[in-house]
């Protein structure tokens, strides 16, 4: 088990549960020593109570991570961060998010702002948005760390050239701007899928993560946390290494 998480949600986001202290209390009994709260990012003027907190909720949040910074700090490190998805007009906000916390993850679920597209169905040209999105967001510097890069399979039933490709995309511009990849274990969760004949799990997607390894990108695993029981859920660790098996992957610690 990693001894650090930096993704993990709270139930601002409307689809995570639990208060903010039980998550640290979680993680310093799981053995943590280092977490980071990577809240979904709220956009001004979008409300959605089931996919992300409201904008109003933003400076809230940032002080409850502070509060909690402070009354841990002599059992675990708590790093403050968000999670964002790459949209061009978005671009001055995300500079302005920079200033106001300590990392941001990349998790790229659609091509809008109101929609969760990769999800419910993703084909070879959606695919490929989804890996221009991510390169987009990397060359710019908006983010510390890319989460779930094979996402996209949950909308997909087969691997194509045109999935190779965008892991290409995608580990090309992780490579060129040092930028860790998440195997995600909260993938797991969603169960295994009929896909290219056989019964797996969409993501961690093992096909993705053999280019991983040709690429050599620096690799992070990530919790996901939505649930603070799931920080003590070691077997999807185990889990994961069985998907990967024989893979060689070149694990990280990035200093957020």
């Amino acid at each position: 088990m990693q001894k650090f998480n930096y993704h993990t949600h709270t139930y601002r986001c409307g689809h995570a549960f639990g208060d903010d202290d039980q998550y640290v209390r979680a993680a310093i009994k799981a053995g943590y020593t280092k977490l980071g709260f990577s809240d979904h990012v709220p956009y001004k003027g979008f409300h959605n109570l089931n996919d992300r907190m409201d904008f109003d909720q933003l400076s809230e949040y940032i002080q409850s991570m502070k509060d909690l910074r402070e009354k841990y700090k002599n059992s675990i490190n708590i790093r403050i961060g968000l999670e964002i998805e790459y949209f061009e007009d978005k671009e001055p906000y995300y500079e302005y998010l920079r200033q106001i916390t300590d990392y941001i993850i990349l998790g790229q679920h659609s091509k809008y702002e109101d929609s969760m597209d990769y999800f419910y169905y993703c084909d070879d040209e959606d695919v490929l948005t989804y890996a221009t999105s991510i390169k987009k967001a990397l060359d710019g510097k908006f983010a510390d760390m890319l989460a779930h890069p094979d996402y996209f399979m949950l909308g997909r039933r087969e691997w194509s050239e045109a999935c190779s490709e965008a892991s290409r995309i995608i580990c090309n511009a992780s490579i060129l701007n040092d930028i860790p990849i998440e195997i995600n274990l909260n993938g797991i969760r969603h169960g295994k899928f009929c896909i290219d004949g056989e019964m797996q799990y969409a993501y961690p997607f093992r096909k993705f993560w053999e280019i991983v390894s040709d690429y050599g990108c620096k690799v992070v695993f990530g919790v996901d946390a939505h649930l603070p029981l799931t920080l003590l859920d070691k077997t999807r660790y185990s889990t994961a290494l069985e998907i990967l098996e024989g893979l060689s992957l070149n694990f990280d610690h990035p200093q957020f």
